[in-house]
């Protein structure tokens, strides 16, 4: 277990978990500000899971995602090449929301921060227990939300 108190110090966690995921990356938080989706290594870790193929999957869930379109174009355009890995929902604004975040990589990797509006949290490479009861969390939420962010926009 790792902790980090400051956003370059959460951004370096999420990279470690990043490097680490293979088949699938599950994310939760009220948006992604923090994670500076968009910079170069980090999209190029989210392109290089992408294109690995296998039934690999990154599910962003977000409390808020007014923003997602403009504010992350690299995301916006692995989403318009990689629609069946990538997905983008937001979490259903009615049903009740936990005030953690968290980002999952199998099979047992967390990154938690036990507040979303907070940066300090703990990253845990193999922590069994705490990535079952969080999966099965995300998982709950996933199948509660509408849909979320597309890559193309419709016109009359």
């Amino acid at each position: 277990m790792s902790t980090f108190e400051t956003p370059s110090e959460f951004r370096s966690a999420f990279d470690a978990l990043l490097a680490g995921t293979h088949r699938q990356l599950r994310v939760y938080d009220r948006n992604l500000d923090l994670f500076e989706i968009d910079d170069a290594p980090r999209h190029a870790s989210l392109r290089a899971l992408c294109v690995a193929g296998g039934g690999r999957r990154i599910e962003l869930l977000l409390d808020d995602i007014s923003h997602v379109a403009r504010s992350h174009p690299r995301l916006m355009q692995l989403l318009r090449d990689f629609g069946h890995v990538l997905e983008i929902r937001q979490a259903d604004p009615d049903a009740p929301r936990p005030d953690q975040a968290f980002a999952l990589a199998e099979p047992h990797s967390v990154l938690l921060r036990a507040d979303k509006a907070a940066v300090h949290g703990t990253l845990h490479l193999e922590d069994a227990r705490d990535a079952v009861l969080l999966h099965q969390q995300f998982e709950g939420m996933w199948q509660r939300s509408p849909a979320g962010v597309s890559a193309t926009t419709l016109g009359l």
